[in-house]
């Protein structure tokens, strides 16, 4: 099969140019400003006493609806991604590409990008040192968890571990159920996160857009400085013409 590059010398895709550096600048310089932006509106919302209010409102009311089920939804999600859980998924799945695929780059890139926006979000919550929601506010709270609350670590590594498994080997057959996978796992975590009463509304929307654009900034690093294996692994693919 012949492949053939759609892009003409000196446009932005050619490595080696101008053109090529500038977006790999934005690609690194964008995500980064977000999380830099979020790390402020985090400091502002922990000293704001209304959206605290507010988020407290929230969790009283989800906690009316509590059932059985989905309690036991919530609390299975909590102990999925809790610490111990994301390390044994993260080698299970490097793991398996490694030896099992025989692709160590897509395994170290996969690692790479569940684990650093994950770890990346307890450098956030040192930064922002939000406390947790008042357990004596929330008397039919499911759970209590302790250190600070923005953003939230479990929703942090739900979104980065969706989002690795859909760039690393999202492709083909599995493109679309691990699609759906990067959507439904992270909200479902988000959710139960403030079902349980451990974190606000708040902490677990910034997560969503923390953990995503951490993802964005390792996936750029990773293309623009990691070993040609790895950034092989999620390298853009280029459209492809002729026949087999």
């Amino acid at each position: 099969m012949t492949a053939t590059l759609n892009r003409r010398p000196g446009t932005p895709g050619r490595p080696g140019t101008p053109g090529a550096a500038n977006a790999t600048a934005r690609a690194i310089v964008l995500p980064l400003c977000a999380i830099l932006l979020l790390v402020l509106a985090g400091l502002a919302i922990a000293a704001s006493p209304a959206v605290t209010a507010g988020d407290l409102a929230v969790i009283q009311a989800i906690e009316t609806a509590r059932t059985p089920l989905l309690d036991a939804v919530a609390l299975t999600d909590s102990v999925v991604f809790a610490p111990v859980g994301a390390l044994v998924i993260v080698a299970a799945v490097s793991a398996f590409a490694w030896f099992g695929l025989r692709r160590p780059g897509a395994a170290f890139a996969f690692a790479a990008l569940a684990l650093l926006p994950w770890l990346g979000s307890t450098v956030v919550k040192d930064i922002v040192r939000r406390p947790r929601p008042l357990s004596a506010a929330l008397p039919h709270h499911v759970l209590t968890d302790t250190g600070f609350s923005f953003p939230s670590g479990h929703t942090s590594f739900a979104v980065a571990l969706g989002l690795a498994l859909l760039i690393v080997f999202g492709r083909g057959r599995l493109r679309r159920p691990l699609l759906a996978f990067a959507v439904v796992v992270p909200l479902l975590t988000a959710f139960s996160r403030v079902y349980l009463g451990v974190h606000n509304p708040s902490d677990v929307l910034a997560s969503l857009v923390y953990a995503t654009a951490a993802v964005l900034l390792v996936l750029a690093l990773l293309r623009r400085f990691a070993p040609a294996p790895v950034a092989a692994a999620v390298a853009v693919r280029a459209s492809r013409t002729g026949g087999s």
